[in-house]
Formats: C-alpha cells, structure tokens, sequence
C-alpha cells in the first residue's frame, strides 16, 4: 500500500480529531457529534431529578391544604352542638389561612345584624348592625366567594392593626347565617387565602344551620314533652285523685263512728293538698306565651300564682321592658318562670323579687331570692334545677349570671339575665336577637 496514502488518509479531514472533549474525556469525532446529536431518553433515576422541586412542594402544600378542607367539611357539619362547630372552626382556621386575627360572627333572625362569638386576635367590635359594615366588608355578604381588601383608616377591618383581610358569608338554604373574617397585620398576596376561606365558609356555614335546626328541634320536642305530661296529668293523675276525693266525701258522709270519720277527712284533706299541687304543676307545665298575652302580663299572673299558693311573696318591678318579638319573649318568659319556680321550691325563702332595669344598651333581668342560698356541695350548674336556664340563654345570646350567696350576705340567691338592646325609630329600646335562629 503506498504510505503516502496512508498518510493523507491520517490526515483525512474525516479523521480529524475536534479540539474539545466529550463528558468521558474522550475526543469527539463528527461521526460521534452526529451520534451524540439525538436525544435519548432520559433514565427514571434522570426524570425524577430534572422535576422542578417547587413544583413539588407546591402540589404537596396543595395536597395538604385538600386534606385539611375535607377534614372540616367532614366534622364540622357532623357536629349538632354550635359552640363544638364555633370551638372546632375557630382552631383550624388560623393553621389552614395563617391568619393573625380570625373572626366569626353569626346573624341574628333576620341576618339585620351580626355578633361576634368566637375571635382570636384583637378584634374590637362585639356585635353590629350589617347596615353599619365598612362597605367592602359588607359587599362580602352578597357574594358566594370571598373577596380580599387592602385595609387602611378609611378602609378598617375588625382589628385595628390589620392592614389586608379576607371576608366571606356564611350560607346555608339559601340564607346568610354569618360571616367569616381572617386578617394579617403585615400585607401579603391572599389568592390562595380567598380560596381557602371560601371553602371553610361553605362547611361552617352548613354546620351552623345544622346546630341551629337541631337545637330548634330539641327545644320543640322538649314543648311536646311537657304537653304530653300535662295531658297525662291531667286526665289520669288529676282525675284519679278527683275520683279518691269525691269517694272519700262519700264515705265521710255515710260513716257513724267518729274516729273513722276523723281519718277520713285527714286523708280527704291530705288528697285536696296533692291535687291542688298537680293543679299548679299543670298550670306551670302549661303556662306560656300566646299572641294574645303580653309578657309582662304573663309574670305578673304567675307572680300572683306563687304567692297565692306558697308562703313565698313575689314582687316584680318591670315598668322597663323592651320589645321583643315572639320568639325571644318566649324564650325570656321560659328563662323567667324557671328562675321563679326553682327560688319557690328550692330557697326555703319568703320573698322573691323580680326586676327590669334597662342601662347603657343592656337589659338585665334579675330574680333575687332571700332564702339558703346554693350550697357548697350543690354548685354544679345543674344543681338547682337552672339547667333549663342555662340552655334558654346560651341559645338567645344572654349573658347569664348567678350570685349566690348574695353580695355582703350570707343567704339568698340571685339571677341575672343580660341582653343587649338598641333603640328603633321610636326612640324605645328593642331587643337585639342574637340568637341566630333560622
């Protein structure tokens, strides 16, 4: 072979190594170029690593974020007592929004005005009409979504130091039962807070409808219940004893021998006795508020009642009552007969006194006793028989306070009822109805 041949092919272009070098630290040769230019399929081991990272923690914070949305769509509406749904709603929403300050309010009976019941943070304002919301939170309340406000002095959140806020209507039927609000004291992008405030707001305001729906129905079956003991009462209890009666008049009449005819009467007395008790306890079972009688009217018949049948002298002072509406004096009327009967029965005292008093936006009712007082050993809350009481005013929002025994005292008993009240077109104070019943 002619080596000159050889040479030149040594030197062929073809064979020409290219000044730089593979990732193996081999030469490149432009038959290895045109190899190397295809695209080959990445390993797994290759694909899992040229995944963005952010992306990932975005879909695992968004996982999470799914997670904890159906957790609360999931127990809060399952739960039929609203201060568990408030309690449980409350907790979870700071970690699901990282809010600084989360409200929840709930609207009255006809969503005019709106109540703070469970805050954290400093929210100031404890109860407001919706006519005198900020207006960017207000327009919350006609939307099915939340909307997110930069806040300033003009433009004020429900704490003071909030400088943006995320605002959304509690809905169920149809119908606003409350809002919800979540605010940061430092400015930040609240997109992804909206969005999940919208979906918090869906369960709670489910939640809350169910509380309320649930505790209307255990308040009815309670009215039935006690219908039901009346009309027992009255047609066998009541009945049999008028029979004993009338039998026993019978054979006081027809007995001659004078010792029989003593017992006779000591029972037919002892038998009057217990069916004028049944009588009052188909009276106190029966008693309550029509449309045709004022509440005043209605305590002032069962203040008369107690004294008539008891030693008990009952005085009442109640030139300042306030309007209500039918449900809320029944409500009251409930919670006011309870406090009398339980001080009747229980205080071993004379006197029972009930008074009216209406100061700075606050109705307070008060029924003070001068009997023994609650004893140390029966300071539950049911164990004067206020369970009925209690219940009555954490569903219409009172405050409710028992003193017992009474200030600078050693006896006596006291029970305080407080609402709030507003003043309406007449210049006279109505009832504010916080009790968000629908």
């Amino acid at each position: 072979m002619d080596r000159r041949k050889i040479a030149r092919a040594r030197n062929h272009p073809s064979l020409r190594g290219v000044a730089r070098q593979d990732e193996t630290g081999e030469l490149s040769w432009p038959l290895v170029d045109r190899r190397q230019g295809r695209t080959d399929p990445p390993s797994g081991r290759e694909r899992r690593t040229d995944i963005d990272q952010d992306a990932i923690d975005q879909l695992s914070s968004a996982n999470q974020l799914l997670l904890s949305l159906q957790k609360i769509a999931i127990t809060l509406p399952s739960s039929l007592d609203l201060e568990t749904v408030l309690d449980q709603a409350v907790a979870q929403v700071p970690e699901l929004v990282g809010a600084d300050i989360v409200t929840i309010l709930l609207a009255n009976k006809d969503a005019t005005r709106l109540t703070i019941v469970r805050g954290r943070g400093s929210a100031n304002l404890l109860e407001v009409a919706v006519k005198d919301l900020p207006p960017h939170i207000r327009e919350a309340l006609d939307l099915n979504r939340s909307i997110a406000i930069r806040l300033s002095q003009l433009e004020k959140g429900f704490a003071e130091e909030a400088r943006v806020g995320a605002y959304c209507a509690l809905r169920s039927r149809g119908m606003v039962v409350g809002l919800i609000s979540a605010e940061w004291r430092v400015e930040q992008d609240l997109k992804r807070q909206t969005q999940v405030l919208t979906g918090v707001a869906d369960a709670l305001g489910v939640a809350v409808d169910n509380a309320h729906i649930f505790r209307d129905i255990r308040r009815q079956s309670a009215s039935d219940e006690r219908r039901r003991i009346a009309r027992d009462l009255h047609d066998r209890t009541g009945s049999g004893l008028a029979f004993v009666a009338l039998e026993l008049d019978r054979l006081y009449r027809n007995e001659n021998d004078e010792q029989t005819r003593v017992e006779i009467s000591t029972i037919r007395e002892q038998v009057g006795l217990i069916l004028t008790e049944v009588r009052e306890m188909l009276f106190d079972l029966r008693v309550g508020l029509n449309g045709e009688v004022s509440l005043y009217d209605t305590i002032v018949d069962l203040s008369q009642r107690v004294t008539s049948r008891s030693r008990t002298l009952v005085t009442y002072e109640l030139s300042d009552l306030p309007e209500v509406d039918a449900y809320l004096s029944n409500e009251i009327w409930e919670i006011i007969k309870e406090a009398i009967i339980n001080a009747e029965r229980h205080s071993q005292g004379t006197k029972i006194q009930i008074s009216s008093v209406v100061t700075d936006s606050l109705w307070t009712l008060s029924i003070i006793d001068n009997g023994i007082g609650i004893q140390p050993e029966n300071k539950r809350p049911d164990s004067y028989g206020l369970t009925g009481v209690l219940e009555r005013a954490e569903t219409i929002g009172a405050k409710l306070v028992i003193e017992s025994p009474l200030r600078n005292k050693d006896y006596g008993t006291a029970v305080f009822i407080s609402l709030p009240v507003s003043s309406n077109d007449d210049g006279n104070s109505e009832i504010t109805d916080d009790s968000s019943s629908h």
